[in-house]
């Protein structure tokens, strides 16, 4: 169950960091990706700054889910469907396995605009969160980054969520 929720947090971590690195991207095109650091690059106090900050963002996230949630079934989708349909219409290799019909075309781009809205808010309360913990956006996400490459950094970073919730 420990490594479940370990993981579940690290997957939560993971589409924040690429989500805000896409928004990011779209409104400030001129901008550098940061260097991407490697295990000897992050200290203890930084990796503990962002374990504590993966704790503090998941019950955000985990609401923003339930939110979608509720909006999405309120248009007479089921979750499962609506994930399939959003994926579907982000790659369009996947689109051609996936029928979308008319009424779910038009459902989604009826509630696109709260989806949006409950997208940003959440993308708030986590950029203050990281803030909160003494992280820039930028390290959190150069971090996270790492992670994805340096599989040592990945090690630490695991061990520290452990321990954190052990």
């Amino acid at each position: 169950m420990k490594i479940f929720k370990t993981t579940a947090l690290l997957f939560l971590a993971i589409v924040f960091a690429s989500a805000t690195a896409f928004a990011q991207g779209q409104m400030g095109q001129g901008q550098q990706m940061p260097d991407v650091p490697t295990s000897s690059d992050v200290s203890e106090e930084e990796l503990q700054q962002f374990v504590t900050t993966i704790s503090d963002i998941e019950p955000i996230q985990v609401e923003l889910q339930s939110d979608v949630q509720k909006l999405v079934e309120e248009e007479d989708i089921s979750f499962q469907r609506f994930q399939q349909l959003m994926m579907a219409m982000q790659n369009p290799q996947m689109a051609q396995n996936v029928d979308i019909s008319e009424e779910e075309r038009e459902s989604i781009q009826q509630i696109q605009p709260q989806l949006s809205e409950l997208q940003m808010k959440a993308e708030e309360d986590i950029v203050k969160k990281i803030e909160d913990n003494g992280l820039e956006v930028e390290r959190y996400q150069a971090i996270m980054m790492g992670a994805q490459q340096d599989e040592e950094l990945m090690n630490r970073l695991r061990a520290a969520l452990e321990e954190d919730q052990g």
